[in-house]
């Protein structure tokens, strides 16, 4: 993304006003690519200090385009953090340009964040680099991340228990390929996963579908960022239920913080499987009904056809008199 130097400058002196006025109210500056980043950093420093994102929780990261607002926010950041990827973040490295003094956390090849073992680490390194750049703040950001790991911990236990009570263990799922590891956390079978809908062939289009229709397949889950309407129609087309999660805080009501998304998939992911069973069960009903009927057809069927022998019968004995 390349701006001519006229634009760059009306930019550039409206992020020059804009950082005096927030460096009269805020020690830091904090500009994460994204919400899971700034949520996991917001629970590392919590006073003296702004944090804010720049990427919407409901895109996916590899189309989003950035705005003059965002080079405001890069132009002002005493910190910066990022994924460290050019397939997650191809963006990025244009914007930098307009920030020639910052300090720069990527969190590289660290892997997926929605399971609790890999949140845990994105904290731990992103604690780490941030004591390194402001060791006066060490203490704090110990604390603050020995408590965030307590909750990670409580609230990971408390979800991989719900899927335990509800009898959920091993039961057969399919999922887009970023929710994999997720599902298979909490104790699910994923018994086939798909990538981007975008890139999937034909061919994949049937294995998945071929792959839902098998006996004893209750879910189809869908990653939010990455398009709903594959994982839909995948529903449509073999009847188990379609979940939808999201791997961004933010980007559906309720799922405010990292903690507040996992909470809220794993819910989808009970409903959909409580739905499911419910379907199941009401197909199970109406299956019993038709036997019945069946049965009741085919006795009196067979009241019918010794009805009609009798009467031949006496028919018959009529007549020799």
């Amino acid at each position: 993304m390349k701006y001519s130097a006229y634009i760059s400058g009306i930019i550039l002196l409206f992020t020059f006003v804009a950082g005096n006025a927030t460096a009269e109210e805020n020690d830091l500056n904090i500009v994460c690519t994204n919400s899971i980043l700034s949520d996991f950093t917001s629970n590392l420093i919590k006073e003296n200090v702004s944090i804010d994102y720049i990427m919407p929780s409901g895109v996916c990261p590899a189309f989003y385009d950035t705005t003059p607002s965002d080079i405001s926010k890069i132009t002002n950041a005493d910190i910066i953090i990022s994924f460290g990827s050019a397939s997650m973040e191809p963006w990025l490295s244009d914007i930098l340009e307009y920030n020639q003094d910052y300090d720069l956390i990527e969190c590289k090849n660290m892997g997926e964040w929605n399971i609790p073992s890999g949140a845990r680490a994105y904290v731990q390194y992103i604690a780490e680099k941030l004591s390194e750049i402001h060791p006066e703040l060490n203490e704090t950001i110990k604390a603050n991340t020995e408590s965030y790991l307590n909750q990670i911990n409580e609230t990971a236990s408390s979800l991989q228990e719900t899927i335990r009570t509800k009898g959920y263990q091993d039961k057969k799922i399919i999922s887009m390929l970023w929710q994999k590891d997720f599902l298979e956390w909490l104790g699910l079978n994923v018994t086939y996963s798909y990538g981007p809908p975008q890139t999937l062939s034909a061919q994949d289009e049937i294995n998945v579908i071929d792959a839902a229709s098998e006996e004893g397949v209750y879910v189809v889950v869908d990653n939010l960022q990455s398009g709903t309407s594959f994982g839909a129609k995948i529903a449509s087309e073999t009847g188990i239920s379609h979940v939808i999660f999201t791997n961004f805080p933010g980007a559906i009501p309720g799922t405010d913080n990292y903690l507040d998304m996992i909470t809220y998939n794993t819910n989808q992911l009970v409903e959909g499987m409580e739905t499911y069973e419910y379907k199941q069960g009401d197909i199970l009903t109406l299956e019993n009904q038709i036997k019945n009927l069946e049965t009741e057809r085919n006795i009196s069927i067979v009241f019918a056809i010794i009805f009609a022998v009798l009467i031949f019968a006496l028919y018959a004995m009529y007549k020799r008199k």
